[in-house]
């Protein structure tokens, strides 16, 4: 007798344990419904093709800063020595030249100083005995001199990170688009959800009224067995739609993420218990299109990533036109001496330069401006078809947001009807006018008239979270 009360002492306290130990892995604690704007936030904070997009707007910033060392100051030194020989020299030269996206000019300082006996011939070379400083500048008149190929480089850096930016809306409107409309799916799956289980609750039901209906004699066996074969039917809908919710939250668990980026898949009890009714608009009006039109062409990242890609195209014509250019560089340079009297070079000297380069046949240049030319003309028939496509999809998403406010309507009044009818067929049963197939054929058109109800709000709402990336709206 001692065992048995020993085995329910120790039960006992092993589920005393059991409530008192923290389980790990357990589900956190239910929260509010999930909604729409709780998903957006999710998928502009961590999904990693908006990552990966900003990443590529980090590398474009690291190729403007790479341009922009293009006028970084250069510092030269140089050192000569003969100790061997006729003449016995030395020589020391400090240059630093900046260049500036001023007309391609380039500054430039310089300290040299010489030691020893220069011959004749290299009298230049020879300084005071503290040495000579130096300052000049170089301006390109012609060729090099409206733009180079160092300020071309910087100008389509710049514009390269204009076109990562939009290349980041691009992704972050595709994202919310294709999320959104994941998350009007798993809602969508959780009202069917609802409409199968109101179904199989009303044959589970009166399964129950039917087994004393049958015991009483009131109606045949076979009543019973019909219900118990609807009964069955509908638990297999029951099962289907579960599937459909488990696979519509798998979808959505890529866009909404946790922390660490990782994929959170949503619970059941998240589901909102409904979705919001359509709001009169005037959606499909001409004048109503035609502004969504603009705004749509004023905000969509794509035709600004094809401006500053048109930019860059241009840029590159206008380089290869400057090269046909000849190359006329004037420069203009002062030099003083420094050293104890009586030594060569006291006055301060100016030196003028002007070089002249003028290309005969040129043909590499022309070809590069052919090519350029090509480019962009090619570029602009392309720019032009994407915004015809734009103004196209703003017209489609009206067509479509007004058809489907419109068959949100007539669902409505379907599913109002086929309720009724249900409800005077179902008291036709009870009173005995009317037969169990009847009642099954009414549940039926009222389960089929709900669920056309849930699509035409989904079609309505997926509709509305498209117009808004079509627009270019990120909110």
């Amino acid at each position: 007798m001692r065992t048995p009360l020993i085995r329910q002492v120790l039960r006992l306290l092993l589920s005393m344990l059991l409530m008192l130990w923290p389980v790990h892995g357990q589900a956190e604690e239910v929260g509010s419904p999930l909604l729409l704007p709780e998903v957006m936030e999710s998928i502009r904070r961590a999904y990693p093709l908006i990552v990966a997009a900003l990443a590529d707007r980090r590398a474009a910033e690291g190729e403007l800063q790479a341009a922009r060392g293009g006028f970084d100051p250069m510092l030269r030194a140089k050192g000569d020595a003969t100790p061997f020989g006729n003449y016995r020299i030395g020589r020391f030269d400090l240059l630093i030249e900046q260049p500036t996206p001023l007309w391609g000019a380039s500054a430039f300082a310089g300290y040299r100083v010489s030691v020893g006996d220069f011959p004749d011939y290299d009298g230049k070379l020879v300084t005071n005995q503290y040495g000579e400083i130096r300052a000049g500048i170089a301006v390109p008149l012609l060729r090099n001199g409206p733009i180079d190929r160092r300020r071309a480089t910087l100008r389509r850096a710049e514009a390269s990170v204009q076109v990562a930016d939009s290349s980041l809306g691009e992704a972050r409107l595709a994202a919310l688009r294709t999320g959104g409309s994941r998350y009007i799916d798993w809602v969508g799956a959780g009202l069917r959800r609802q409409v199968a289980q109101s179904l199989f609750d009303l044959a589970k039901v009166r399964d129950e009224g039917l087994q004393v209906r049958v015991q009483r004699g009131d109606i045949p066996a076979i009543e019973r067995i019909d219900n118990q074969r609807a009964l069955w039917q509908r638990q297999g809908l029951q099962v289907a739609a579960q599937r459909s919710v488990e696979q519509a939250a798998l979808e959505l668990s890529l866009f909404i993420r946790d922390e660490l980026g990782n994929p959170v898949l949503v619970r059941d009890a998240r589901l909102p218990p409904q979705l919001p009714p359509p709001e009169g608009t005037n959606f499909g009006d001409p004048a109503q299109v035609q502004a969504d039109q603009k705004i749509a062409q004023e905000q969509r990242p794509e035709l600004r990533k094809l401006a500053q890609q048109r930019r860059q195209l241009e840029i590159e014509r206008d380089l290869a036109k400057n090269q046909l250019w000849p190359s006329a560089d004037l420069s203009a340079s002062v030099s003083q001496d420094f050293g104890p009297p009586g030594y060569p070079r006291d006055k301060t000297v100016l030196d003028l330069s002007l070089s002249l380069d003028i290309p005969t046949l040129n043909r590499a240049a022309r070809g590069r401006l052919a090519q350029a030319e090509a480019a962009l003309q090619r570029f602009v028939a392309l720019q032009r078809l994407v915004v015809d496509r734009i103004n196209l999809e703003v017209a489609d998403v009206h067509s479509q947001l007004a058809q489907a406010i419109r068959r949100v309507e007539l669902a409505e009044r379907e599913l109002d009807l086929a309720q009724q009818v249900e409800r005077a067929e179902r008291a036709k049963f009870e009173l005995g006018d009317s037969t169990l197939l009847n009642v099954n054929l009414r549940e039926q058109a009222t389960f089929d008239a709900a669920l056309r109800r849930i699509d035409a709000l989904v079609e309505l709402h997926r509709a509305k979270i498209i117009r808004q990336a079509v627009l270019g709206n990120e909110g």
